[in-house]
């Protein structure tokens, strides 16, 4: 799984996973003690000020955990340049 770096791409990891789970966002609301609609904004973004113990909830009721990696400080230039071989 790539890095999440955003609310946005969060909400897409969680929806895949619930997916590939074979689960509704009802059941995954369930399993996890929160409403659907909180399932629902959180895989589509809306919920960026959300409390973190729920959002901790869902991703255990997906079996998932949170891993700190360093981030992508890069500017488009240089992901570019890199990517191109340019000097």
């Amino acid at each position: 799984m790539n890095p999440v770096a955003n609310e946005l791409q969060l909400g897409a990891a969680l929806r895949e996973r619930r997916e590939r789970a074979g689960l509704t966002q009802a059941r995954l609301a369930e399993k996890a003690g929160v409403s659907r609609a909180f399932v629902i904004d959180l895989e589509a973004g809306k919920r960026a000020r959300a409390e973190l113990v729920r959002v901790l909830a869902v991703m255990r009721a997906l079996e998932l955990a949170i891993e700190l990696v360093p981030a992508d400080t890069r500017s488009t230039g240089d992901v570019l340049t890199e990517l191109l071989g340019e000097p």
